[in-house]
């Protein structure tokens, strides 16, 4: 039965191995993250993670949080799992936690040779704002930045969805 989790279901050491082997097998050029920096972020009180599990982890999203706004940090999905719409599930379980924290906006980086991830963030409502030079190494490569707006920017607006 897949269900959506968060951290907070994992000891951290065990989800750190987990996510460190998905990521490494999950993206091209090997994990950006070593698993001591996986165990360090799931430790950190800014960060977050929605995790897809079914009897193993399927994908996962890292994000942080700074007052209103998100980063999304690390995405990976496993690779016999993609295009199967995890990649929009996640990123639409962090709106909605966006929309309860009241935050305005979430960005990200992406490689430049990452088509499929530009894809999905651009059919999930994010827009390329800028570019980074030489962002990544192994390889060396420079990073769009994307960003999305989750709610609308007026003046002592909040919204409550909770209702």
């Amino acid at each position: 039965m897949m269900r959506l989790v968060n951290e907070c279901f994992f000891p951290a050491e065990k989800l750190a191995n987990c996510l460190f082997t998905l990521s490494r097998e999950s993206y091209t050029f090997g994990s950006p993250w070593t698993q001591e920096q996986f165990k360090a972020d799931i430790c950190n009180e800014q960060s977050g993670y929605l995790v897809l599990e079914d009897t193993e982890i399927l994908a996962y999203l890292c994000y942080h949080q700074f007052l209103d706004e998100m980063e999304i940090f690390n995405f990976a999905i496993a690779q016999k799992e993609q295009r199967k719409g995890y990649g929009h599930f996640l990123l639409e379980n962090l709106n909605q936690i966006a929309l309860t924290e009241q935050i305005k906006r979430i960005i990200l980086e992406v490689r430049m040779s990452n088509q499929a991830a530009q894809k999905l963030y651009l059919k999930n409502g994010f827009d390329v704002i800028n570019r980074r030079a030489d962002y990544y190494v192994k390889p060396t490569e420079d990073a769009l930045v994307m960003t999305k707006k989750v709610r609308p920017e007026k003046k002592n607006e909040r919204i409550d969805i909770r209702n």
